[in-house]
């Protein structure tokens, strides 16, 4: 029979001792000034609270059913010593990121099972284990991707040198080799005919000497137009303007040049600066020889992005169709048309027997 209270008595204090008198009813943040309030999600019973970064300020409350409460907690990560009090909610402020665990029982029974309350508080992106990798994988990529945008970027610009250098070595191979094989040739003509026919040999000597003239001018304009100094406009203009007096110097031709002041602002790079300027000097070249004109004039005139170079002359005109029949030969007129194709242009001649000629370049 003693057996028996004894193990009913032991099953008491088992029971007395694992009961739990305290209950969590409410648990919720504390909304903070200039911030966006938060919702409390908790609903009693719960054993999780969540709390953002910005909302680390919470409120517990807490019940028993003793008549004079008195209660004991304690916050795991936060304080480990245990803290008597007779208020039934404990206010916790800025509460640290990560996770913490809550603690109160009834501070006259130690030994019962306490409440428990999870808490934790989400850390902010910045401060998450992944943000400082991912930010470091994202910053690789950007400085990549701006490497291989450079990269691409200095290629296309050697590329598009590379096709000017070899486009003015193509040409000063052409002219240069045209004219040095006049040269060759009128030079054996006139030695042959030095004696023979003194005449005909003077004038293969005078059409060296305009031939050797015509390769000074083809490497002065060479040099001119691969000299970076004369990227402006303006120089263009002063250029073209010398080549204009020269080709009508003694012909009694009556050249006007007019430039747009806002034409006088560009700037012509190198790749579109030798053609540009080889075709103004083709074009006024054909009318020196071919048009028999008195009166010359050049516009250069801006439309928007739009440069225009428009070349007039009241000379006789020639049949667009048939250059060579009209005007001695129809390859400068070509040389002109793949000129403007390759820096980005079209090129336009109206021309009308006795009325004249008018060539429009649109770069």
């Amino acid at each position: 029979m003693s057996r028996w209270f004894l193990m009913v008595w032991l099953l008491s204090i088992y029971v007395t001792g694992n009961s739990q008198s305290v209950d969590i009813t409410n648990a919720k943040s504390i909304n903070k000034p200039f911030v966006e309030a938060m919702q409390s999600k908790f609903k009693q019973g719960d054993s999780v609270l969540y709390l953002e970064y910005r909302h680390n300020n919470a409120i517990i409350s807490f019940s028993t059913r003793s008549p004079n409460p008195l209660y004991s907690y304690r916050v795991g990560a936060l304080f480990e010593q245990t803290i008597t009090t007779c208020d039934s909610f404990i206010v916790l402020p800025n509460l640290p990121n990560g996770e913490l665990l809550f603690e109160v029982r009834d501070a006259r029974q130690p030994t019962e099972k306490p409440a428990r309350l999870k808490i934790i508080v989400e850390a902010p992106l910045w401060l998450r284990w992944w943000f400082l990798p991912m930010m470091f994988l994202y910053g690789l990529v950007f400085v990549s991707a701006l490497l291989y945008l450079f990269y691409r970027y200095r290629i296309r610009q050697f590329l598009r040198l590379q096709q000017t250098r070899d486009r003015i070595a193509r040409d000063l191979h052409d002219d240069m080799g045209s004219y040095l094989s006049s040269i060759s040739i009128l030079s054996r003509s006139a030695a042959l005919n030095t004696t023979r026919d003194p005449d005909r040999a003077q004038q293969s000597i005078e059409r060296i000497g305009q031939t050797a003239r015509q390769v000074m001018g083809a490497m002065s304009d060479i040099v001119w137009s691969i000299n970076p100094d004369h990227d402006s406009m303006e120089k263009v203009v002063a250029r073209m303007r010398d080549v204009a007096n020269e080709l009508f110097a003694d012909t009694g031709t009556t050249v006007s040049l007019d430039a747009d002041p806002t034409v006088l602002s560009l700037s012509l790079p190198l790749e579109k600066r030798h053609d540009f300027f080889l075709i103004f000097k083709e074009a006024l070249t054909n009318t020196a020889r071919y048009a028999e004109a008195t009166q010359v004039r050049v516009r250069l005139q801006r439309e928007g992005a739009t440069l225009l170079l428009i070349i007039q002359d009241n000379g006789r005109g020639f049949d667009v169709a048939r250059p060579k029949a009209s005007s001695g030969g129809g390859n400068g007129l070509k040389n002109m048309h793949k000129r403007a194709e390759n820096i980005g242009g079209t090129l336009q001649i109206n021309s009308v027997a006795g009325q004249g000629t008018t060539v429009t370049l649109v770069v």
